[in-house]
């Protein structure tokens, strides 16, 4: 390997590892209020329900909310909670209008796509 090529391989190593990183620490939306702790905990349970292809049976692929707006202070979202430590489901009240944004992964730090959740329309 020449000098170039050395530096390059250097570059590529360096980016995958800012890429790693970023992936895997910073992405994931932390909640700031209560509202939007239940939101998110509704949009994973979706993404868990709509992603069931190969790659995500074998962990090859996930996902994260990556982002959670207030769309709408005006009216309420109804959405599912889980319902303590049963496998049950509660309808929940929440003001306002939200909306997610998933990202989706290929080996867990590699983004190829994302999807958008509304908590109504």
């Amino acid at each position: 390997m020449n000098k170039k090529e050395k530096m390059y391989l250097i570059i590529v190593i360096l980016l995958l590892v800012i890429l790693i990183f970023k992936s895997f620490y910073l992405d994931e939306y932390k909640p700031l209020t209560k509202d939007e702790e239940i939101f998110k905990e509704y949009v994973e349970k979706i993404g868990y329900e709509k992603y069931k292809g190969f790659l995500y049976k074998n962990n090859l692929a996930s996902f994260r909310v990556v982002s959670i707006k207030k769309i709408d202070d005006k009216g309420k979202s109804i959405i599912e909670k889980k319902n303590g430590n049963d496998n049950g489901y509660e309808r929940v009240e929440i003001k306002g209008k939200y909306k997610a944004k998933i990202r989706k992964y290929l080996f867990h730090f590699l983004p190829y796509g994302e999807d958008g959740v509304l908590s109504r329309k």
